[in-house]
């Protein structure tokens, strides 16, 4: 069997890039509810409301819940 899954995080862009942690777009990346770019947050905080966390989460639901 295939499972196919997918996470995504709402929010908007911002310029100029705020915050030196993670890569890509994260400098420039406020997730809906927020105030900070994904590279002003910790990493723990980031992680926790990513789309890969969200992503996993219905990925291990999928196949072992």
């Amino acid at each position: 069997p295939c499972v196919v899954v997918q996470g995504e995080v709402h929010g908007q862009l911002t310029f100029p890039p705020r915050g030196d942690r993670g890569f890509g777009h994260d400098s420039l990346f406020i997730p809906n509810g927020g105030d900070r770019t994904f590279g002003e947050k910790e990493p723990a905080a980031k992680d926790a409301i990513s789309h890969r966390t969200v992503a996993f989460a219905k990925l291990r639901a999928a196949l072992i819940d």
